[in-house]
């Protein structure tokens, strides 16, 4: 059974999300675990510091009252009989604090709501989930407010092809979980360069022995334009990347922030952390 960790500030955004998660963790029969994380600078004097601690027990009763009626609302929604969690923690940073929280419970997916208002690290996701998209070795499943979840049946899979084996290995789990078919997207900035690609693909989803995958390299040099118009054409539900240093993760989420505030309106987007 799979824990699923949201972290909510309790805006309308998160709240989404935390729906949303409610409905993956009906499809799964996974739990969930409300997560609200207070971050407050500590002061160097002594009294400032007694006044923040009461500060903080203020606010830390204040977000449990409002956590345990949001658990009360989500809780008759859930399939599962294991009761929801709900955590308020103190932490210096909110993306390390949720990654410490997603150890500790053993999570395996992390869902937070997107903004669709500002490229990966402001425009499209919002700070805090593109925070802990780039720390996290869960998977963090980023929401757009407009986003409704029917089942991961078409999931579209664009990578570099750098690490592609590895990649489809820590995918290929989610996919059973779905019953999902994986379009594993490659553009390529020539016809020499498409035939490598194919090569490498065919060859990759061979040894992973995952029959439904479908593979398709695309011509061109916008990257980011491409897999938007593959997305539309497949109808996809899901799209999913990996992140690591320098990687076609930085291209895809560095440019054309017009066209991706549109792309991200309504696409949840599934991203891994590579180790």
């Amino acid at each position: 059974m799979v824990n699923i960790l949201v972290p909510t500030d309790l805006s309308d955004l998160s709240k989404v999300a935390v729906q949303y998660a409610v409905k993956v963790a009906n499809k799964l029969n996974g739990t969930l675990t409300l997560l609200h994380v207070i971050t407050i600078t500590r002061p160097a004097s002594a009294t400032m510091r007694l006044r923040v601690k009461t500060l903080e027990k203020e606010l830390i009763a204040a977000a449990k009252e409002d956590l345990n009626q949001l658990m009360k609302e989500t809780a008759k929604q859930l399939k599962t009989t294991e009761p929801m969690k709900v955590l308020v923690v103190i932490g210096n940073s909110f993306e390390d604090t949720v990654k410490k929280e997603a150890k500790k419970l053993h999570s395996g997916l992390i869902v937070m709501g997107t903004k669709g208002a500002s490229g990966l690290k402001k425009y499209v996701m919002g700070s805090n989930t593109a925070s802990v998209i780039e720390v996290s070795h869960v998977p963090v499943l980023a929401v757009p407010e407009l986003a409704g979840f029917k089942n991961f049946k078409n999931v579209v899979y664009a990578s570099d092809l750098r690490h592609v084996e590895k990649e489809l290995k820590t995918l290929i789990p989610y996919l059973v979980m779905f019953d999902s078919t994986v379009h594993l997207i490659h553009v390529a900035a020539s016809q020499k360069d498409a035939l490598a690609a194919e090569k490498k693909m065919d060859a990759a989803i061979e040894k992973s022995g995952f029959k439904n995958v479908v593979p398709r390299v695309i011509i061109g040099r916008k990257i980011d334009e491409a897999i938007q118009n593959y997305v539309t054409t497949t109808k996809a539900d899901l799209l999913t990347t990996f992140t690591h240093k320098h990687s076609f993760y930085d291209k895809l989420f560095d440019r054309s922030i017009t066209r991706k505030a549109a792309f991200q309106s309504k696409l949840p987007l599934l991203a891994f952390k590579q180790k």
